[in-house]
């Protein structure tokens, strides 16, 4: 199937199901990704995402709340000249805008730029993915020239209430993996993943 018919499918999935079926959902991914996060040794700067309530993106805040008291270092994406992701370092809430998009991101003023080198970790907001770990976004390629430029071992982690499908037909050359993805039933190991070793304490 291609991206864009999985793309309209998962948005109506995600508009049609009901409130307690979607917070059982977030619930399961929730603790499956804690699972998961615990098993990292040292401290890592994480770059996350605020989701949008109105898309019905997972529930991050538990998230966001665990890997701070677990030592970990939280940076947020800022789209800057309508084409590209910036990452910022931010300390609170009060240091968030709404944009045009209506995503909650980090305000520039306040905020402390990151540079991409410097980050280990960065979860995905996803509509859905494949069994090779190729994913389906809202398809402007922000995530793409994005993960371009991060360390060639900085894991790419997907996030998604929907189960994988067999296989997305028109992954393009410029589509770029993921090394896991976390669902409510549990994580989806990928090729990059074993490369990696990430739970390698010399990272």
């Amino acid at each position: 199937m291609n991206k864009s018919r999985l793309r309209q499918l998962a948005l109506a999935r995600r508009k049609n199901v009901s409130e307690h079926v979607f917070g059982l959902l977030n619930e399961s991914l929730q603790q499956e990704f804690m699972d998961f996060i615990t098993s990292f040794q040292l401290p890592h700067r994480i770059m996350s995402f605020q989701p949008i309530v109105e898309r019905r993106e997972v529930h991050m805040s538990f998230i966001h709340e665990t890997l701070e008291s677990l030592g970990h270092q939280l940076c947020f994406p800022r789209v800057e000249n309508e084409h590209d992701m910036v990452a910022y370092q931010v300390q609170s809430n009060d240091s968030l805008l709404t944009s045009a998009w209506g995503i909650q991101e980090p305000d520039p003023e306040l905020c402390q730029k990151v540079n991409m080198a410097d980050i280990d970790l960065v979860i995905i907001p996803l509509l859905a993915f494949d069994a090779k770990g190729n994913r389906v976004g809202y398809g402007k390629g922000f995530y793409d020239r994005f993960l371009q430029d991060c360390r060639p071992n900085t894991l790419k982690i997907g996030v998604c209430l929907d189960e994988p499908v067999q296989r997305i037909d028109d992954v393009e050359a410029h589509d770029i993996p993921l090394d896991l993805c976390i669902s409510p039933t549990g994580l989806h190991l990928f090729d990059g993943f074993y490369r990696k070793n990430p739970f390698d304490s010399t990272r």
